[in-house]
């Protein structure tokens, strides 16, 4: 087994135990004994329990990256079911059971950045920059293209309207105080709303009209497991 190939083998553990007893209740020690390696072993791949949960998060906001990048270039669906899609994808993934149980607080917490060695601080600045520019492209790419028409200034009215919304729906199921409560919203509730926001935009005819059931078999081809919500 490669270096490669057992730090990816730990973290499976590590997510493992962290779904079972939680982020603050799973022990560092338990990844080697479930892993089956020593602790030496362990700790030539991680400093401690906070180094395992920023690998853990820079691996996932790598998968989400990836996954944003796989819808982008998914040529069934029109540009607006893109920009539908990527919106939409991290609010069902923040809504899955796993997610529930503990990793995706990570995408909400800035202190992950805190206990991140230097490289590691680096990376995650340059993942959170192409997430970020990734998510713009689904904006300014249909202006380029002429699908979507609209001033600069319409367009930042929109987008200021909707991350806002957009955000809170992936944070709410995280939120120990609203797990369970009516505040939660189903998954076609969000995309009516997110719908009714870009309907504020004259879209092109060929890329208006926007299928529910596509954007879903979308998000299901390319979300991974236990992806963090992005």
């Amino acid at each position: 087994m490669t270096k490669l190939e057992r730090e990816s083998r730990l973290l499976e553990v590590a997510r493992e135990l962290i779904l079972e007893d939680g982020m603050v209740s799973f022990k560092f020690t338990d990844i080697a004994k479930r892993a089956e390696v020593s602790r030496a072993t362990l700790y030539k791949h991680f400093s401690g329990k906070e180094d395992v949960l920023v690998s853990l998060f820079v691996r996932d906001a790598s998968n989400t990256r990836q996954m944003l990048v796989d819808i982008q270039d998914y040529e069934p669906l029109n540009d607006r079911e893109k920009l539908i899609t990527a919106l939409l994808a991290p609010v069902s993934i923040s809504s899955g059971t796993k997610n529930r149980l503990g990793i995706t607080f990570l995408s909400a917490n800035p202190g992950i950045y805190l206990f991140a060695g230097e490289s590691q601080q680096e990376e995650l600045e340059r993942l959170i920059e192409q997430l970020r520019n990734i998510h713009t492209q689904f904006w300014m790419t249909p202006m380029k293209k002429g699908t979507l028409i609209a001033t600069q200034e319409q367009l930042v009215k929109v987008m200021a309207a909707v991350y806002p919304y957009q955000r809170g729906c992936v944070l709410i199921p995280q939120s120990i105080m609203t797990l369970g409560n009516h505040i939660n919203r189903s998954l076609f509730d969000v995309y009516e709303n997110l719908m009714l926001y870009t309907d504020k935009l004259e879209w092109h005819e060929d890329h208006k009209t926007v299928e529910y059931d596509k954007v879903l078999k979308a998000i299901g081809k390319f979300e991974r497991d236990s992806m963090i919500a992005c």
